[in-house]
């Protein structure tokens, strides 16, 4: 088995330099004449790439869909589930600590924010103990 990537260009790619990427989990076979073939096994999902670059939280979500996707196909073996996932790995890559930080940092900022504009606004005590609730999975204030 394999991932094909099927490549689109935006359709306005004068102004948007925006590709989408699609995989589909594929095998080969041999049909009955003995001539090889491919069928598709599995749509995996699809993502931008804006500019060259697959945006950060686009390439988690892409990665957290397949790997689902993966989880729910009988066929596969663990170790075929693995193969797959490095490969679409190798393509899409998954994030960083860095990344992680920086997205993490953003959507704080934007919780305070809304918080703030709403009449609501959490101390530094309540959303520390929001942050540490998340350890345990227990829920928080």
């Amino acid at each position: 088995m394999y991932i094909r990537w099927v490549v689109r260009k935006h359709k306005n790619a004068e102004i948007a330099n925006t590709n989408f990427y699609d995989a589909y989990l594929v095998e080969s076979y041999r049909d009955e004449r003995g001539q090889p073939r491919q069928r598709t096994v599995a749509y995996l999902g699809n993502i931008r790439q804006i500019n060259n670059e697959f945006p950060t939280i686009e390439r988690e979500l892409f990665l957290l869909r397949a790997d689902r996707i993966l989880d729910t196909l009988p066929e596969l073996t663990e170790s075929d589930r693995q193969e797959i996932r490095e490969a679409l790995r190798r393509k899409i890559p998954p994030l960083n600590r860095d990344e992680v930080i920086r997205a993490f940092t953003a959507n704080l900022t934007w919780y305070r924010q809304w918080w703030e504009q709403n009449g609501c606004p959490l101390t530094d005590d309540e959303l520390l103990s929001i942050i540490r609730a998340t350890r345990g999975g227990m829920e928080a204030v």
